[in-house]
């Protein structure tokens, strides 16, 4: 069929050109997303990296306080009622190179019935002033008598390097609940035990670690650890996100009365606390049978995205987005002009240029079809001969214009009589053919069908027709031939459909 090279290049769709880019932006955004998830694995392998250094250094620092305090300890089992005066040389010493250890103590346990040979005993050592009294740690702060209770751990010797801490000799250690238990525990465990958080009397947050003297079972040694001193996060932690709460363990990390200290670097905004990750590193501190954690966090923000890098990608998936969208726009248009082209040879090749009906040879392919499709259904066709008498004088005396419309206007009167099934083709100069098909099995009806559209097409051309500014009536001759499938030839065919308008022709001369 000459129909079919049509059919073989088919235009782009602007859905598929949609997909095609949909599917592209998809693979540029997933580079992206790689791109931005590594640059979130690093900042947080950075972040567990700096923060295992962090706890580190805190663990060595709180581990050598609590070597000091064990030191202590043995060295007043060994000489402390002796020789106090080396044990205050070595705690000074001591209390002067670790800037954490806020003081050292000695506590005595002292049994209800004791109390008071105790007190005039401590009096008559040399500290005339001295009394066993309870200090309040909670809202309203400060000194009190002691409590009436079985056992009494007044701090019987302290070394600090802050002024007015002698004040603290005498205090009931056990008077504060908190104290209590840990010193009780110490006792217990036989070891150093680490207290809650609490305000000193002077005002910072501390924490007292109690240890049993071996020799002396009456006897605690404590120290106190200032926590304002502790080792802080360095400055690569303390970035933009980061939190780090250290706190005792019988607490939340969330409740601040557990807290050591906390601290952060600055905060993120809350954009960006909902798009990106919040890291968390979270380690119990090896110290004192580990009573202290630290939870660190940092919230990842836009300063741990490579922007350069991520900002380069962007624009590339840009401008490749854009290039693919105008080459495939471009294919688009260069395939619609070459199936206009091909229509438009198509058209030159089948068509009549005057009448825009088809031609010869289109004909002749409709003809086949028609041939075919009897042969297939077993029904009668028929060829229409057309020619229009005289049109050579018209030609002649109103010029070819008038010509020209006068074909146009045949033309059109005989598609109007036919059957889209049909075909009216124009052979060339006056002369036209119509092919008929499915005109029924019989012969005889046929003939007659073929007919009638023969005398209606005679009916409607030969009504007059208005040419430019003068009216014309044209006379036809018409010559019909039947088929019924390949019996005969195309040539045979339109031979005897014209030879039969020729004798149409040669009866309307007599």
């Amino acid at each position: 069929m000459i129909n079919a090279k049509l059919n073989a290049i088919k235009p782009i769709s602007t859905l598929a050109i949609y997909l095609a880019l949909v599917v592209w932006v998809s693979l540029c955004l997933i580079a992206l997303w790689a791109v931005v998830n590594l640059n979130l694995r690093d900042a947080e392998r950075s972040f567990t990296e700096h923060g295992e250094e962090y706890v580190d250094k805190l663990n060595r620092s709180m581990v050598s306080s609590e070597t000091v305090l064990k030191g202590f300890s043995a060295l007043f089992a060994a000489i402390g009622n002796t020789n106090p005066e080396k044990v205050s040389v070595y705690v000074k010493s001591v209390i002067e190179t670790n800037d954490q250890i806020f003081a050292l103590e000695i506590i005595q346990k002292v049994g209800k019935k004791q109390l008071q040979d105790f007190i005039v005993s401590k009096r008559l050592g040399g500290n005339p002033s001295f009394t066993v009294k309870s200090f309040s740690f909670g809202d309203n702060r400060g000194w009190a008598p002691p409590q009436d209770k079985l056992f009494y751990y007044p701090v019987i010797y302290m070394e600090s390097l802050s002024s007015g801490s002698q004040e603290i000799l005498g205090l009931d250690v056990s008077s504060s609940p908190f104290l209590e238990s840990a010193v009780t525990q110490a006792i217990t465990l036989r070891r150093p035990v680490a207290s809650h958080p609490f305000r000193l009397i002077q005002g910072n947050v501390a924490y007292v670690v109690f240890c049993p003297i071996k020799s002396e079972e009456n006897m605690i040694v404590d120290m106190i650890i200032d926590t304002t001193k502790l080792q802080r996060p360095s400055d690569n932690l303390m970035r933009d996100g980061f939190s780090a709460t250290v706190y005792h363990r019988d607490f939340s990390a969330q409740d601040t009365k557990g807290h050591l200290f906390s601290v952060s670097g600055s905060t993120r905004s809350a954009i960006e606390t909902t798009i990106f990750p919040l890291f968390q590193h979270q380690k119990s501190l090896s110290t004192m049978g580990e009573p202290f954690s630290i939870l660190m966090t940092r919230q990842a923000g836009w300063t741990d995205l490579s922007l350069k890098l991520i900002g380069l990608i962007a624009l590339l998936s840009f401008v490749s987005s854009a290039i693919l969208y105008i080459y495939l726009r471009s294919l688009q248009r260069g395939r619609l002009e070459h199936i206009n082209h091909q229509n438009l040879l198509w058209k030159l090749a089948n068509q009549d240029g005057l009448t825009g009906i088809p031609n010869r040879m289109l004909m002749i392919d409709r003809l086949e079809q028609a041939i075919a499709a009897s042969d297939r259904n077993g029904q009668y066709g028929a060829v229409i001969f057309l020619d229009i008498d005289n049109f050579k004088s018209l030609n002649d005396t109103k010029g070819h214009d008038a010509g020209d419309l006068l074909l146009i206007e045949f033309a059109k009167r005989i598609k109007d009589c036919i059957r889209d099934v049909d075909t009216v083709a124009r052979l060339g100069g006056d002369e036209f053919i119509v092919i008929l098909s499915e005109l029924g099995s019989e012969l005889a009806e046929s003939n007659a069908a073929a007919t009638q559209v023969a005398d209606k097409i005679r009916s409607v051309v030969e009504q007059p027709c208005r040419l430019q500014l003068f009216d014309y009536q044209v006379a036809v001759s018409i010559g019909i031939t039947l088929f019924k499938g390949s019996e005969k030839t195309i040539n045979q065919l339109l031979k005897a459909a014209d030879d039969a308008m020729y004798q149409q022709k040669a009866m309307h001369h007599h």
